[in-house]
């Protein structure tokens, strides 16, 4: 009894290591720029997103390192993850608004090289407010393997979700007409050419309360295939209550298993079979470009 006791201990272990080993993710919420009270530190080092991520682990299949340090990401210590999943701001290679670590100069380049060897990339709500077009510049390469950038936002309100690809494994758990009272983000930059959208926002009666969402329905989650990983992006999540519904941790889960390589890829670029030229023009071209190159990075938190 005695040695089958500690032979079951044994696997246990090796089982756990084994585990932790093939299936980690890590979670930066690194604030170069503006910081979101969902990933602020409490006494204990301790945030929301941060508690609901570790109690979807199960779920997920994965253990989950919930960091601020952005030297982490770099090409020797990314082989240890299957996926990365930023909720971040600003110019992640500075230390910035929250002093934390910076990621190298070479950090973003090494990404992007792990995602395109097959890493599995989540982005939330301001993993678009990161690695801006510098003014006059180039879209930087981590906008484009995002497939959009943050421009602005304005005041919250109950947006609808319009599932446009009902059959793909991150929209399994969603309603088709999802209503929910979030922070709605505006984009520039969205690429066209790799994004396969699968939600539109709907402002609804919003278009007539706020000049800015009087916009045809725009991409609001979307992902991508890029070199032989997977890019999700989801741009609901500023609000603590949407990390609490359900139906988000659920769509949580499911990101997590698809760019992890489960299922299929079903990524084709569609945003140009859903949006005509001048609707795509109008919904990245709300406020004049002078005005939009001063918003890369929100200048205090929406009440």
């Amino acid at each position: 009894m005695k040695y089958a006791t500690i032979l079951m201990a044994i696997s246990m272990l090796i089982g756990a290591s084994a585990y932790a080993a093939e299936n980690c993710g890590v979670f930066l919420s690194k604030s170069a720029g503006f910081e979101h009270s969902c990933i602020k530190w409490d006494e204990n080092k301790q945030h929301h997103v941060g508690n609901v991520l570790t109690g979807l682990q199960k779920d997920m299949g994965i253990e989950i390192l919930l960091t601020k340090d952005g030297s982490l990401i770099n090409a020797e210590n990314l082989k240890k993850y299957k996926v990365v999943i930023f909720y971040t701001t600003g110019d992640l290679t500075t230390e910035g608004g929250d002093k934390q670590p910076a990621m190298s100069p070479t950090g973003q380049a090494e990404l992007l090289d792990w995602i395109g060897a097959g890493g599995g990339f989540i982005g939330y709500h301001c993993a678009s407010d990161s690695f801006h077009q510098p003014e006059g510049g180039d879209v930087t390469p981590y906008v484009k393997m995002l497939g959009g950038e943050f421009r602005a936002h304005h005041k919250q309100f109950a947006g609808t979700l319009k599932i446009v690809d009902p059959s793909h494994p991150t929209m399994a758990n969603v309603p088709a007409d999802w209503n929910i009272l979030d922070e709605w983000y505006l984009f520039r930059n969205l690429n066209a050419e790799t994004m396969h959208v699968l939600a539109l926002l709907d402002p609804g009666p919003e278009r007539q309360v706020q000049e800015q969402y009087n916009i045809p329905s725009y991409p609001i989650v979307w992902c991508s295939a890029y070199g032989k990983g997977r890019v999700y992006y989801n741009a609901m999540g500023h609000r603590e209550d949407v990390w609490d519904n359900p139906i988000f941790q659920k769509s949580v889960v499911d990101a997590v298993h698809w760019v992890m390589g489960h299922g299929p890829a079903q990524a084709e670029p569609n945003l140009k079979k859903l949006m005509s030229d001048e609707d795509l023009a109008k919904a990245q071209a709300i406020q004049p470009a002078k005005e939009t190159a001063q918003l890369p990075v929100p200048s205090k938190k929406e009440k």
